[in-house]
């Protein structure tokens, strides 16, 4: 998988290494302090080595934009870490509090937007790779493709069945907001399986992955679904663990598939986007990414609102990029010569 050779070039750069698991490591200890301790002294150590990692990271932003990192030297390096340090110990608390709102609204739409189209390139790459290996089978390639079709066609209506009874059993306001977030879901995917469909009948050419995009980004959208109702009934404090290392896992993996993405794209990026390098596009997503996560630890009423507001906008990002893509998609996926 391309991405996977991103993330490959991007540990074997030990400043990345020590960068991403830095971040990690805060994010777990905001976990951790949420869910478990809400200990003042841990609140206030993430918050210093989360302003030492931001401005560790907005130092190397600014040098991303002259040299790629393999080309500064590592004395510059130490610079930006004595920068950040300082910036660190005087100003951690003004970089979160009284910008707070406005650099939040900022990150969180930032992560939306990335998220949300890479959340969407996850089901649509898987299910064109399955139908691409399908294809290849020179033989029997067209009844696996029709039986492909079929299948995750049956699978999708059955799973969403399940969850719209499941729903309208505990029928409460929030779970009236998830029914109709399904029949959003439904009528997208009815209008992308007509296009299908009449595709077929005038150009003979097949989508057969349409169905597997469907139950792919039916998961995920169940799973917005759940972090948006976690939302309302906990606020910023779910209580419920296995929620809460689920969320984080799917959180995590989608970071490290950005990433990688972006780092596999290094080539085109530097040819495309003379000022912006991937170093630049990398660093600064991490340091919205980061920002969101320490800012968690305030106890502001506000962080409740903006966290829905994520979970709606990050379903109607994911929603608008499904039929701006699938559609271009379907007209444009051509599949590799068949293996005889």
């Amino acid at each position: 998988m391309s991405f996977i050779s991103g993330l490959k070039g991007i540990f074997k750069r030990p400043i990345y290494v020590i960068i991403v698991f830095s971040f990690i490591a805060i994010w777990i200890g905001i976990l951790l302090e949420r869910e478990m301790f809400h200990n003042l002294f841990l609140s206030n150590l993430l918050i210093f080595f989360g302003a030492l990692l931001i401005g560790f990271n907005i130092i190397l932003l600014l040098f991303s934009f002259f040299k790629p990192f393999e080309e500064i030297k590592k004395v510059y390096f130490i610079i930006a870490l004595i920068l950040a340090l300082i910036i660190a110990i005087f100003f951690r608390e003004s970089i979160f509090l009284p910008t707070f709102t406005l650099f939040y609204l900022i990150s969180i739409n930032v992560n939306l937007f990335f998220t949300a189209f890479f959340a969407f390139k996850v089901c649509m790459d898987s299910s064109t790779k399955v139908d691409d290996f399908l294809y290849r089978k020179k033989k029997i390639g067209k009844i696996l493709r029709v039986f492909e079709f079929i299948l995750f066609g049956l699978a999708f209506w059955f799973i969403g069945i399940f969850f719209v009874g499941f729903f309208t059993r505990t029928l409460t306001p929030f779970t009236q907001v998830a029914i109709n977030i399904l029949r959003i879901i439904q009528w997208t995917n009815l209008f992308l399986l007509i296009i299908v469909l009449l595709r077929l009948i005038i150009t003979k050419k097949f989508a057969a992955y349409i169905t597997l995009f469907f139950l792919l980004a039916f998961f995920y959208v169940i799973y917005i679904i759940f972090d948006f109702l976690f939302g309302k009934l906990y606020g910023t404090e779910s209580t419920v663990p296995l929620y809460v290392i689920g969320s984080f896992f799917v959180d995590l993996i989608l970071f490290f598939y950005i990433i990688g993405s972006i780092y596999d794209k290094v080539d085109f990026l530097k040819n495309k986007l003379k000022l912006f390098r991937a170093d630049t596009i990398a660093i600064f997503l991490i340091i919205m990414k980061l920002y969101v996560q320490v800012s968690k630890i305030f106890d502001r009423a506000d962080i409740n609102d903006f966290l829905l507001f994520q979970e709606a906008g990050l379903f109607f990002i994911f929603i608008f990029f499904t039929l701006l893509f699938g559609i271009y998609n379907i007209f444009t996926h051509k599949h590799k010569n068949r293996k005889n």
